[in-house]
């Protein structure tokens, strides 16, 4: 079992691969290298906003309104354009949305003490009434030239859009493994009372946590503009949901400081491939919703399982080591477990 939590991305790659390899026994377009090019870059949205939600559910919170984040900064976006702001600063303008809806988040978990869930909830509230208010309730339908053009910018066949996720995910990758700060994110998930008397900041990292979560949902929405070319009032709408499925089926552990770039990435992936798969087999649409929901609880279940699973185990071979040494438990203070094995 301990071998399953350690390779959990490696399972779901497989897994992926076989699905992959099935259904273009069905259908062979599928495996045509455009189709699945195309299914990579279908997954960029959720990818970044996956990838920023893994930092809160590292540190065990939880955060529901990434998917309405991501919804507002699309709005801030198109809106921006159409009022003349050049491409880098609406863009930047976009990002910062998402940073400062992520701050609020920040300060009513980490600094007020409201309960994750329910922060975020009321939050995922106010972003939409505020998409509502600003665009006066409809669509965002004309926008610039310049964003759409950005994703019809290609590098070796492929979208430029694709180029700059890869890029994002890597850079995160090496900031949580060289980064001494990074490694905190870990060490008050894994053990919030441990981290804190060992001097790390525990408000400030999980403040950190959420704000980071923001700032890719912004960047999620950029990229979202720019694949679509308009800004629907569903913008982000049940992405949020989709994102923790994503990170905890690719093996962000629910219960904190477990997890890495790749969980979320092959996750968003695997999600993705399952929704493009059913447009190939001819599924109705109105299955994703029911099919998504279905992954997710039997991810959180199956996920729940396996870890207590491995706690029984662990108890177990503490009370034969309690046998053997007389019935006397002996233990030594040590740190909360942060090893680079949980980053995957």
């Amino acid at each position: 079992m301990i071998r399953i939590l350690k390779h959990r991305e490696a399972v779901v790659i497989a897994l992926l691969v076989a699905l992959v390899l099935v259904i273009g026994f069905f259908s062979p377009n599928f495996l045509q290298p455009a189709a699945l090019i195309n299914v990579f870059n279908s997954s960029l949205v959720l990818m970044l906003i996956a990838i920023g939600e893994m930092f809160v559910i590292l540190t065990r919170g939880i955060d529901v309104s990434v998917g309405a984040i991501t919804g507002i900064s699309a709005v801030i976006l198109g809106t921006t354009l159409n009022a003349g702001v050049p491409l880098p600063a609406a863009i930047v303008l976009a990002l910062l949305t998402g940073l400062g809806a992520g701050m609020v988040n920040a300060i009513g978990v980490a600094i007020v003490r409201v309960p994750p869930i329910i922060m975020t909830l009321g939050a995922l509230g106010v972003y939409r009434g505020l998409m509502l208010l600003i665009t006066g309730g409809s669509w965002i339908e004309t926008i610039p030239q310049s964003i759409k053009s950005v994703a019809g910018w290609r590098f070796l066949d492929v979208s430029f859009l694709v180029w700059v996720t890869i890029a994002i995910a890597i850079a995160t990758t090496i900031a949580l493994r060289v980064l001494k700060q990074a490694r905190f994110f870990y060490a008050v998930g894994d053990n919030e009372e441990g981290a804190y008397l060992l001097g790390i900041p525990v408000k400030a990292t999980i403040f950190t946590a959420y704000c980071l979560a923001g700032l890719y949902a912004g960047a999620a929405s950029v990229v979202f503009v720019a694949q679509i070319g308009f800004v629907p009032m569903q913008t982000g709408s049940g992405q949020e949901l989709k994102a923790i499925a994503a990170i905890v089926l690719g093996g962000v552990s629910l219960a904190g400081g477990v997890g890495s770039v790749l969980s979320a990435v092959v996750g968003a992936l695997f999600l993705t491939a399952v929704d493009s798969m059913m447009i190939f087999l001819k599924v109705p649409g109105y299955w994703n919703n029911a099919v998504g929901g279905a992954i997710l609880l039997s991810v959180v279940l199956v996920d729940y399982r396996i870890r207590r699973t491995v706690e029984e185990q662990r108890r177990r071979a503490r009370a034969s080591e309690m046998n053997h040494t007389g019935g006397v438990e002996i233990t030594q203070a040590k740190p909360p477990a942060v090893s680079m094995e949980k980053a995957g």
